[in-house]
């Protein structure tokens, strides 16, 4: 079934260095000492509006806790932050999802409510039950928008419809990530199709701390291919400090808005016998894929980038240096 929504594959996620000041250090010098004070003086949402008329809001809870990292963002990878990327002013939610991320702040505002709009109240961030292919307008209001995220975890390498030697060895790499600042502690990889699972090797950003690793984490592992010559696919599925791990299929999480897709990330590869390559060598070979991006020496600020990473600061910070 086709969802109601936009197809994004492996999703939209990458990760820079922002500069800004917390949202809670704001708001302690504008009055609201604590975020206990706030709840109850009735404070249960604080809402972001850009000047492009894009209202949301989070949890108070989150924006006003020094632990929720929410930072007002002027600055990303050293520099003034892009025209596109919300100049002169943005606001980063770390660990939700990405329309919480106002772009060219123009209000903050503490409400008893959430935002009205479609962002917030309307279905496009709405997630139903697998069967529901309608809603209606009081269904919707009755539903939570999406905050955080589940676990999720992608293959970067190797490249899909790959020629791999049958029963010999591959470097699989990739990344993982899960919401509210949720720690991978586990990547699982198979190369013949979920057979045989072997744990990844945890590689930069796994040593965040466990509840507050905003940036994904680089992930490999040497695995051997199907024995068999033929189409076999690689699998990676990705666990997190809370022991969430992503399901086997989307089948049981289908949802009208095609929202929250967090089923083991597949790659279809070709296992070849030792006579193979020559045979494929002869025949007309379609436009290869083209390889990722190399990636940078600062993987947390651009990973995936072969631009130079800025220079590092002397507080370094996950997923965003956050300076003030």
């Amino acid at each position: 079934r086709e969802p109601a929504g936009n197809e994004w594959g492996t999703g939209a996620i990458s990760n820079a260095r922002f500069g800004g000041v917390r949202l809670s250090d704001v708001l302690r010098d504008a009055g609201v000492s604590q975020p206990a004070e706030a709840v109850r003086a009735g404070v249960q949402h604080v809402h972001f509006e850009g000047s492009d008329g894009c209202r949301v809001s989070v949890p108070a809870k989150k924006a006003l806790d020094e632990a929720g990292d929410v930072l007002l963002a002027w600055e990303m990878n050293g520099e003034p932050l892009p025209r596109d990327h919300g100049y002169p002013l943005r606001v980063l939610v770390p660990g939700h999802v990405g329309v919480r991320q106002v772009k060219w702040l123009t209000e903050v505002k503490l409400a008893e409510e959430d935002a009205p709009g479609m962002w917030n109240r309307g279905l496009a961030y709405k997630v139903f039950g697998p069967s529901v292919t309608s809603v209606t307008e009081e269904e919707i209001a009755a539903t939570p928008t999406m905050q955080e995220m589940p676990v999720q975890s992608m293959i970067a390498e190797p490249r899909p419809n790959a020629k791999l030697d049958a029963g010999s060895p591959v470097d699989v790499r990739g990344v993982a990530w899960s919401g509210g600042g949720r720690g991978i502690v586990r990547v699982d990889v198979s190369a013949d199709g979920g057979a045989s699972w072997h744990k990844a090797t945890l590689a930069e950003g796994s040593e965040q701390p466990p509840d507050r690793a905003w940036a994904w984490t680089f992930w490999e592992a040497e695995v051997p291919v199907a024995e068999a010559e033929g189409a076999t696919t690689i699998i990676c599925k990705a666990t997190d400090a809370a022991h969430n791990s992503q399901p086997e299929s989307v089948a049981g999480i289908w949802n009208l808005r095609g929202l929250n897709n967090n089923s083991w990330h597949r790659v279809p590869v070709v296992a070849i016998g030792d006579g193979d390559d020559d045979e494929a060598a002869s025949e007309p070979q379609a436009a290869a894929a083209p390889a990722p991006p190399a990636r940078s020496n600062s993987r947390y600020g651009g990973a995936f980038e072969s631009s130079e990473p800025p220079a590092p600061t002397s507080e370094p910070r996950y997923g965003g240096a956050f300076r003030k």
